[in-house]
């Protein structure tokens, strides 16, 4: 092995395992929130999450997501590529004002899908899943899909497994989420 092949081996390495002591940090806005403004110093452990609190944030994160509306119509994607990649598109496009019938679930679950692709990646891309549940589960709402997030969280040493349980009101465009124990 070359001199210069071991040292990229050593340095990926090296980084791997740095990269393995941030993965239950929480997200920048929460480590920026100041929660004891009082005191000048936090020690690490004050600020790192445990896997459960990493879930409550993704949950919360996504529920976030999915309930901001997007500026997709407003955008030229061709003109303006990084703008409509960027959190000046945070979101999902309006699902507000249209009956179920006229909704495919296959455009609803592509929607939500993009969103967490674009703006969530803390889960691991290849293992998401968002399943519709059946309609017994939806306990006579109208205008309401009920579905389930399902993904692994991209933590060290192994991933989390993440499902939540969802309801998007075609009406109001708001999403309700609960979280679930996979």
């Amino acid at each position: 092995m070359t001199s210069a092949a071991q040292d990229s081996r050593d340095a990926r390495a090296g980084s791997a395992s740095r990269r393995g002591n941030t993965h239950l940090m929480p997200a920048l806005i929460d480590r920026l929130r100041d929660d004891a403004p009082h005191r000048r110093t936090e020690a690490p452990g004050e600020y790192a999450v445990t896997r459960a609190q990493l879930r409550e944030i993704i949950q919360r994160d996504l529920s976030y997501l999915l309930n901001a509306t997007n500026l997709g119509s407003e955008i030229d994607a061709g003109r303006y590529p990084l703008v409509a990649a960027s959190t000046v598109n945070f979101g999902v496009p309006p699902l507000a004002g249209a009956f179920m019938a006229s909704r495919k679930w296959s455009d609803i679950e592509q929607t939500i899908k993009d969103a967490i692709f674009a703006f969530e990646p803390r889960l691991v891309p290849n293992s998401l899943q968002v399943v519709p549940c059946s309609e017994g589960d939806r306990h006579g709402r109208h205008n309401e899909v009920a579905f389930e997030i399902r993904g692994m969280i991209d933590v060290e040493p192994y991933p989390l497994e993440f499902l939540v349980q969802s309801s998007l009101d075609l009406e109001s465009s708001r999403l309700h989420a609960d979280s679930r124990r996979a």
